[in-house]
């Protein structure tokens, strides 16, 4: 038997021998992700019965790249639940949340460390992105028919190069194109310059994607992890203008620019492979936006209103205790929550000073998150913060509209992570290594700080600034190394003229 290649939508596939199904982050629920925000584009959930048929009678292996709601979507994984051979793979993070919650929805769960195989048929290896609060992964998987890449979500394009010597010939490669950020959609600013933000995180993601496909020479490309439609939000989100939010339509235009040609568009329940469209799948109209809205709930509008000040202070104060021991900068921002018009409808938490105060006005530099209680109520329950972020249901402004490490890291990570995340966030290497440009050497941190890249495999602009090879960050070399969007740099020092041997990137 020919091995089964099919998309699921969003980050969905399957792939399927005679004996055995794989799924890969199957989301085929209607109800919604992040609070019933995020919606699959095009629909999918009426592929879930067929799912099921074809996963009779052959053993069930699903795997979850990492904990997101629109990745790890518990209402299929319930209904797959049932399979008598139902096996749960997932990356071995040092943080246990995916594990733990699949085990108490009582699914068999096999953690697979970085490098490792599983799979008969189809063999299954596993490359983990694991740092502060990102947890993520791709997915290399051998069929006797094909090849399959699948790095997702996942911004190790820092590690590719490596990871194509390692894996050989790649006959598909599926990797995220849309964004997947509250940023710039729930911050405050003119609406010229969130369109100018987004303009330049929507490039970053394509110059990803180009890079990917250069560095792997994939036979196919098959765009997907995206986008999502936002019935119940701003209709703009929905639409693929103007936004990070891209639809398949504006990548297929850039790369075809770019020369590259071998994209694949398949429709969810759609098989993989030469016949599959090579017509971008458009973005909902507004109408058909509109009419997704006035036949399903808004599951934000159901939840109820349970929201105690007291507690959330209570809550503040636990996360402020549990960092109690750690030194922040003294230039870390405060964070003002806001939930209503009154003056006591504030908290600020002093980040540097650790402490928790009852007042409208925050020092700057600060951020101001205002939401619904709705939103607060859920920051005081089980609900992840970062799952909560991704709801879009907050509005921020940041004085002054800089990016802060401390402050993110805060605002995201667990209550049972956040101490080890701003602690590996602080415990970086501080390894320097010398690059060239221009016929120039310069030295530099190795790591960015934003999030770890390795920048020994960065690309340097035409504007001398350094490019970060994961999120896109320019670190200007002229400008000793720093960062203008967010105040960090790399300690760029300039050298002098470069010896004519270039010396290869560390190892």
């Amino acid at each position: 038997m020919t091995t089964e290649f099919t998309f699921l939508g969003h980050a969905g596939f399957l792939i399927g021998t005679d004996d055995e199904i794989l799924l890969i982050d199957p989301w085929l629920s209607d109800s919604g992700a992040f609070f019933g925000s995020w919606h699959q584009w095009p629909p999918n959930s009426h592929l879930l019965d067929g799912v099921l048929q074809r996963c009779h009678n052959r053993a069930l292996n699903i795997f979850l790249s990492h904990a997101h709601q629109d990745h790890a979507d518990a209402a299929t994984l319930r209904a797959l639940s049932a399979h008598p051979r139902c096996t749960v793979f997932i990356p071995e993070y040092k943080d246990k949340y995916l594990r733990d919650t699949l085990r108490a929805m009582r699914l068999r769960t096999v953690e697979l460390a970085e490098g490792d195989r599983a799979g008969t048929q189809m063999r299954m290896r596993v490359f983990i992105d694991d740092g502060g609060i990102n947890h993520d992964a791709a997915l290399f998987v051998s069929t006797p028919d094909f090849t399959f890449f699948n790095q997702n979500d996942c911004k190790i394009f820092d590690r590719l190069a490596t990871l194509k010597q390692e894996l050989g010939e790649i006959d598909y490669y599926s990797v995220q194109f849309s964004g997947a950020n509250w940023h710039p959609a729930c911050f405050e600013m003119p609406e010229q310059q969130r369109q100018a933000v987004s303009r330049k995180k929507v490039l970053a993601k394509f110059l990803n994607v180009r890079s990917g496909v250069a560095t792997l020479a994939p036979r196919f490309l098959v765009p997907a992890a995206g986008p999502c439609f936002f019935p119940f939000l701003d209709p703009a989100l929905s639409l693929g203008s103007g936004t990070i939010f891209v639809h398949q339509e504006e990548l297929d235009r850039y790369l075809t620019q770019k020369g590259i040609g071998n994209m694949l568009y398949p429709r969810p329940g759609e098989p993989v492979g030469e016949q599959s469209s090579r017509v971008p799948i458009r973005a909902p109209t507004a109408d058909q936006v509109a009419a997704w809205r006035a036949t399903h709930p808004d599951r934000w509008e159901q939840g109820e209103d349970t929201f105690s000040p007291a507690r959330f202070a209570q809550v503040l104060q636990r996360r402020l205790d549990s960092i109690a021991g750690i030194a922040l900068p003294p230039d870390t921002p405060s964070i003002a929550f806001n939930w209503g018009p009154d003056d006591a409808d504030w908290l600020l938490v002093d980040l540097a000073g650790k402490r928790l105060v009852a007042a409208r006005q925050a020092p700057v530099p600060c951020i101001v998150v205002k939401a619904d209680p709705r939103y607060f109520a859920l920051m005081c329950g089980e609900a992840r913060w970062q799952d909560i972020a991704l709801s879009l249901r907050a509005s921020l402004l940041r004085v002054p509209d800089v990016y802060n490490t401390v402050a993110n890291i805060f605002l995201f990570a667990d209550a049972s992570n956040l101490a080890s995340s701003l602690e590996h966030n602080f415990s970086r290497t501080q390894e320097r290594i010398v690059i060239e440009h221009l016929g120039q050497r310069y030295e530099i941190d190795r790591y960015c700080p934003h999030q770890g890249g390795d920048l020994a495999y960065a690309s340097i602009d035409e504007t001398s600034h350094l490019v970060c090879p994961r999120h896109s960050w320019r670190f200007d070399l002229q400008a000793g190394g720093q960062c203008a969007a967010s105040g960090m740099g790399i300690g760029a020092v300039r050298l002098g003229p470069a010896c004519r041997a270039a010396a290869e990137p560390p190892a």
